[in-house]
């Protein structure tokens, strides 16, 4: 982690103007008498002592006014590589200046504007590079698609979706874009419509004339055929048509071949998509006729079909129907460790650790998913408060999603129990060796020092931390839920009021700040209005379910707000949404549904501040 006076060193060092929280590519007093190479010198320089911000600024003011091609893609990627999504847009805007057509730059403003929630922006951009890539259309959407798979924006990556929809109707990639990002952000009914159409559109001519329409550009640009001319080709050339055409002819065989890759190609496209627009109705509330198709494929014996069958029967919330079928799958070798995940999540999720356990030890002999079972083992040894063990099982954890978590896991345990030195050294490498989620890593460190007992400490860190990533909204997040936790409710408002105003298409940002106003009973009209909005965009969220239900319930209208806070807990389990349903519940005369509500919840959820609390003080109160 950069300390306040490392920071401090690096800008007197370096000669970094005072304003390190300045955005924007204004002009510096001293760029007339500072060479480029300057800059670019003292980027690299802050690169190597892991100082973000500090290179992201330097190389972008040697950018500033510089028309070297090679020295604005350098600096665009250095402010990628640092997290600075203002500075890239700056940076690489400065690119497009100079080199109009580079789909590189447009691809990096699209991405940087969608991490600030600038969505017309970003559309604008990624729509000259779906335009212009020699990739092709439909290539460059499954591109994209795999690269926002994983963006943490995904309300925002709905909204880019339906806008490149809009300005490519043709494009079967981009309905299939459309329907997963709806599915995403929790609006299954949208994805349904969305599925539907990219189902229609992937049927496609036969197989032996597929290759002609993407010899002539895949999927159009609705209006801009003549201005985009053939640049789109589907990929490109294959080495076997390559090779056809220096011989004057496409031998038979290669025809057949290519022709049967095609058609399984297709098959599997269409069966995935089939299983998105089945998960998609079931989350709509239309229920039985998905779930008896998936069966009735099922029943045909095929592994695929039937593990398919099950994640639909769990997004149904049949748990017992899903795990009967996982236990009949373990006993088949290649879905086995698939299967055993699966079971492991679910009765983790329901509460029933030591069964969740045997799921993930007996996946750990398979091979397969080693640091999922390891993770969550260490979590488990951490519920039996067998904390040595916990710490092997986190060490093991290398690779996927949870090798970050079961570290700050890790940290939180060391520092709870007398090893703060060892913690400390352990949050410092995690940020030096994982850089693409320091943000996230800062965020949980303070979490950490909070739940310590050391409020200082975690605000002083997060006040260093967004001087280093100002744009990250995750580390505002973080500063106001520690603001409020320590009674400086004013001052998490105005951040998230903040926030909202900058993103105010984004019903994270929305939701977050309505349902604080109302928790703090200030203001529930605006308090409603917000989550209303945020409700409007994600009506399957939990989080914003949640959220409705309880504002209803400070408005008066608690059998209102029962029917959201009853859905909201259908689809999480969690402490927080168990606590507030259980509170209308009791409110509503009903003590024995919200005991049996809180008691369900506490199993899977047995660390949860609020539940403790709403429960003793309802208690208390009887």
């Amino acid at each position: 982690m950069i300390s306040l006076s490392n920071i401090a060193r690096a800008f007197v060092g370096l000669g970094v103007i005072a304003c390190t929280a300045c955005v924007a590519l204004a002009p510096r007093s001293d760029a007339s008498e500072a060479s480029q190479a300057f800059y670019t010198v003292t980027g690299e320089i802050a690169l190597s002592r892991h100082e973000p911000r500090v290179a992201a600024l330097e190389y972008a003011a040697a950018a500033e006014n510089d028309r070297d091609v090679g020295l604005l893609q350098r600096a665009t990627e250095v402010t990628v590589e640092c997290l600075q999504p203002s500075l890239t847009v700056a940076v690489a805007s400065r690119w497009i200046e100079v080199d109009p057509g580079s789909v590189d730059a447009h691809r990096a403003v699209g991405r940087a504007a969608l991490d600030l929630h600038r969505i017309e922006q970003s559309a604008a951009h990624y729509r000259a590079v779906l335009r212009t890539s020699p990739r092709g259309t439909e290539a460059e959407f499954a591109a994209l698609e795999t690269e926002l798979a994983a963006a943490d924006n995904v309300y925002g990556v709905r909204q880019l979706a339906d806008r490149l929809a809009v300005y490519f109707p043709a494009s079967a990639a981009a309905l299939r874009m459309q329907a997963y990002a709806a599915l995403r952000a929790d609006d299954p009914a949208a994805a349904v419509h969305s599925f539907n159409a990219a189902l229609a559109r992937s049927a496609g001519p036969p197989a032996g004339a597929a290759g002609v329409a993407d010899k002539t550009g895949g999927a159009r640009e609705a209006g801009a055929a003549d201005e985009a001319g053939d640049v789109g080709h589907g990929g490109g050339t294959s080495e076997t048509s390559e090779a056809s055409g220096a011989s004057g002819g496409t031998p038979r065989a290669a025809d057949d071949v290519s022709e049967v890759v095609l058609a399984g190609a297709q098959e599997a496209t269409r069966r995935e998509l089939t299983q998105g627009l089945l998960r998609a109705r079931i989350l709509s509330g239309d229920v039985d006729g998905p779930l008896a198709q998936a069966k009735a494929a099922a029943d045909q014996g095929d592994a695929e079909s039937r593990l398919d069958y099950a994640l639909l029967l769990l997004a149904a919330q049949q748990s017992s129907g899903a795990r009967a079928q996982l236990v009949a799958l373990t006993k088949d070798r290649e879905a086995a460790p698939a299967a055993l995940r699966l079971l492991g999540l679910i009765e983790f999720q329901e509460g029933r650790i030591d069964e969740a356990a045997a799921h993930f030890a007996q996946l750990g002999t398979t091979g397969k998913f080693l640091d999922d079972a390891l993770y969550y083992l260490g979590l488990i040894a951490e519920r039996h408060e067998d904390l040595e063990r916990a710490l092997r099982f986190y060490a093991q954890v290398q690779n996927g999603e949870n090798a970050v978590p079961a570290l700050l896991r890790a940290a939180s345990i060391l520092r709870a129990h007398g090893a703060a030195p060892e913690a400390e050294e352990l949050l410092d490498r995690l940020v030096e060796e994982e850089p693409q989620r320091a943000p996230e890593i800062l965020a949980s460190r303070a979490r950490i020092y909070s739940e310590a007992g050391d409020g200082p400490q975690a605000a002083a860190l997060l006040e260093v931390a967004t001087l280093q990533y100002p744009d990250s909204v995750e580390l505002r997040y973080a500063t106001a839920s520690l603001a409020e936790e320590q009674g400086k409710v004013s001052d998490a408002l105005r951040e998230l009021k903040a926030v909202a105003k900058e993103r105010p298409s984004d019903p994270a940002a929305l939701n977050a700040y309505g349902y604080t106003l109302a928790d703090h009973k200030r203001r529930l009209g605006s308090a409603r209005r917000l989550i209303e909005q945020a409700y409007a965009s994600a009506p399957k969220n939990a989080a914003i379910l949640d959220s409705f239900g309880w504002v209803l319930y400070r408005q008066g209208h608690d059998e209102q707000a029962l029917a959201y806070l009853n859905a909201a807990y259908a689809d999480d389990r969690g402490g927080d949404i168990a606590a507030h349903l259980g509170e209308v519940l009791w409110q509503l005369g009903r003590q024995a549904e919200a005991e049996r509500i809180w008691s369900e919840a506490n199993r899977a959820d047995a660390g949860n501040a609020l539940l403790k609390a709403t429960r003793l003080r309802l208690h208390a109160s009887n």
